[in-house]
C-alpha cells in the first residue's frame, strides 16, 4: 500500500486520508517530505 500511496502522491492526488488506515504518519513524511498534521 505504501507504493500505491507514493504513486498517488506523484499524480498530485491527496493521500492524507490514507494515514492511519493504510500508511503511518512516518510513511507519509517519507512520501511527502512533510510532517502529517491531522485535520482539526
Amino acid at each position: 500500500m505504501f507504493d500505491f500511496c507514493k504513486y498517488m502522491f506523484e499524480l498530485n492526488c491527496p493521500i492524507e486520508g490514507y494515514v492511519g488506515l493504510s500508511i503511518t504518519a512516518d510513511q507519509y513524511k517519507q512520501i511527502t517530505g512533510k510532517d502529517y498534521v491531522p485535520a482539526a
